[in-house]
């Protein structure tokens, strides 16, 4: 594990044992990298929906939005950039996604950390944008660390690697779920599976219902169900 990397998880340690400075929620999912870019994306496809009435958002649209917000939160964003069309739209409509799935991302538990300094060791803005973005080496510090001999856990660890990642996805999904019912990212991986006959057109009725009722998609689905 990279220095990094270490940083970033005490940063995460440290939000868990302080969460109560920060929301009355006992249930707040951490939203990473993945789950960041795939609401961002949700965020981008609903502004088109209002405005071109269409639920789509291209590879270059989502593109463009993630260079600006990743910076834009970090407030480390060039004063001359220029933001991509409806933007001010799509942040809102991320934002307000995260807090009605009881989420923060990565950038709001580092500012929340820094505010109340709380991190042992500092991580800067820069640091964990290329972290998010994946531009940092992470494998140069562990080129350096001698192989170790094969163990029965070393051995678990090697089996965990070779889970398809697909299967992890749906595990983690269900389990996230366990701990926070609001999680509609989670929903969205499991909602059909196992098969179910619920398609794309079935999760986006559920998802406009969820939205009349200002509520996450599980909650509505459960009152629905009963």
């Amino acid at each position: 594990m990279s220095s990094l990397q270490k940083r970033l998880l005490n940063m995460i340690r440290c939000f868990r044992r302080e969460w109560r400075s920060y929301s009355d929620s006992e249930r707040i999912t951490i939203c990473g990298a993945d789950c960041m870019l795939m609401v961002l994306q949700l965020a981008v496809a609903e502004v088109n929906k209002k405005h071109h009435g269409d639920f789509n958002a291209s590879l270059s649209e989502v593109v463009l939005s993630w260079n600006y917000l990743l910076p834009d939160k970090l407030r480390i964003l060039h004063k001359n950039e220029e933001a991509p069309e409806n933007y001010a739209e799509i942040s809102s409509v991320y934002t307000s996604f995260l807090k009605r799935c009881n989420m923060m991302d990565l950038i709001d538990i580092h500012q929340k950390c820094g505010s109340l300094l709380l991190e042992n060791e500092s991580l800067s803005s820069v640091q964990l944008l290329e972290f998010i973005t994946g531009t940092v080496d992470l494998g140069s510090e562990n080129n350096a660390i001698p192989s170790t001999p094969s163990t029965p856990s070393n051995r678990t660890n090697e089996f965990n690697e070779e889970m398809p990642l697909m299967v992890k996805k749906i595990l983690y999904s269900y389990l996230s779920l366990l701990v926070n019912s609001r999680n509609d990212l989670a929903f969205a991986h499991v909602l059909n599976i196992p098969e179910r006959g619920l398609g794309r057109e079935a999760f986006t009725d559920l998802r406009h219902a969820a939205q009349k009722r200002e509520m996450s998609i599980f909650p509505v689905c459960m009152r629905c169900w009963l």
